[in-house]
């Protein structure tokens, strides 16, 4: 889900408890994150942004090896040896509760009624050259946009999101969208949101310039970070 804590929703410095799942805002004395440590007896935090683990109420890093599937499994990477061999094998991957699953050929919760997004979502994210491009971070990382400018959180989500569609170590054969919609709620003023149905056809269309313009194509010379686009802008 959306990084947020679950008391104060603040999306600032913000830890998961690995017991129970639930999201708290900061480690210090007094904070959500203590406070829940102490009360329920949970003692390890991971902090979203770092990726560093804690025990708490002691308030100490934790640093073990052991952990780092966890943070492999919120911040994939891919080498470009990788993604050039992804369409050559298809070698499938064991979730901790035993399923298998084929990177890229995984479901997407569906949260209330947004199966329309789902599907373009999936079908995008097995357009190769789309693909590859999200998958390696650095193609983007460092594109300058405009102070205020909310548009680029498309390009980040989306990139995220295709890097954990296409995760060989994903915990289960399926990934949650949720942060990618709530950018789209947000970039798209709530006109494709989580809540009612939209039409499949226009959010497409209306994702794609979106992210077309985000990376800094235009109308005129309909290029984009990644070179020329296949599709007409509106």
């Amino acid at each position: 889900f959306e990084k947020l804590c679950s008391i104060s929703l603040s999306h600032i410095n913000v830890y998961a408890c690995l017991v129970c799942g639930k999201y708290f805002q900061g480690r210090g004395l007094k904070s959500h994150a203590y406070i829940h440590s102490v009360q329920l007896s949970h003692h390890v935090f991971l902090n979203l942004h770092t990726l560093k683990f804690y025990c708490l109420p002691d308030n100490y890093e934790i640093i073990d090896s052991s952990l780092e599937d966890i943070t492999y499994v919120l911040k994939p990477t891919f080498t470009a040896q990788h993604i050039a061999h992804l369409d050559k094998q298809a070698k499938l991957s064991r979730a901790y509760d035993g399923t298998t699953y084929l990177p890229g050929i995984v479901g997407l919760n569906n949260i209330k009624a947004n199966d329309y997004a789902n599907a373009v979502l999936q079908a995008l994210s097995n357009v190769p050259p789309l693909r590859n491009y999200f998958l390696e971070e650095e193609n983007y990382r460092r594109i300058q946009r405009p102070p205020g400018d909310i548009m680029f959180l498309l390009v980040q989500r989306f990139g995220e999101l295709m890097r954990k569609l296409w995760n060989p170590r994903n915990f289960k054969a399926h990934v949650s969208p949720h942060e990618m919609l709530q950018a789209v709620v947000l970039c798209s003023k709530k006109n494709f949101q989580i809540t009612k149905q939209g039409d499949g056809v226009e959010f497409l269309s209306w994702f794609l310039n979106a992210l077309h313009a985000a990376l800094g194509g235009t109308k005129r010379k309909k290029k984009s970070e990644w070179g020329e686009v296949p599709w007409g802008l509106s």
